[in-house]
């Protein structure tokens, strides 16, 4: 083996390592991820919305803390629910975090618990991914990517799961 090829070796053993070991804490992570996707958005908008199914597959509570994005993406991601106030429909972040009783799961969908994506850099497109970390009080961090559907896709998505 010649000094470039050893490099070459160690460098696709080293990212296979990561991405078997990035498997592995999902696989034994107390929450699983479902059902995820991010609304398309036009060009220009400001927020968007992510969607998706965690499930507690622990035996003891786990809370979910707090959600982040890449600054390429978004500058801000936050936990928000939609509530009825004064016959209105409000969005109110959520700084306390959320509980996830065990064996329970909990659904972020269109008027309920949902991530607000805020100062996007640009419009999310419609194909593409959005890579969500979200965090727990008593558990590691969770990354997984969700993709970004149309509008009109939308309704057949939430129907078929």
């Amino acid at each position: 083996m010649t000094p470039n090829t050893h490099s070459l070796s160690f460098k696709l053993l080293s990212v296979f390592m990561f991405a078997l070991t990035a498997c592995s804490v999902q696989a034994t992570h107390p929450v699983s991820v479902s059902d995820g996707f991010a609304r398309a958005t036009f060009p220009m908008a400001q927020s968007a919305a992510l969607y998706f199914t965690l499930r507690n597959k622990s035996e003891t509570p786990v809370k979910l803390t707090g959600v982040n994005v890449s600054n390429d993406i978004a500058s801000d991601a936050q936990i928000h629910t939609t509530e009825m106030n004064n016959d209105m429909m409000r969005m109110r972040e959520v700084k306390e975090g959320i509980v996830i009783a065990p064996s329970e799961s909990l659904s972020f969908a269109p008027g309920g618990y949902h991530v607000m994506l805020l100062g996007l850099e640009k419009g999310l497109v419609e194909g593409n991914s959005v890579s969500l970390t979200l965090s727990f009080d008593a558990a590691p961090d969770y990354t997984v990517d969700l993709p970004i559907i149309g509008m009109d896709k939308e309704a057949s998505h939430q129907h078929h799961h």
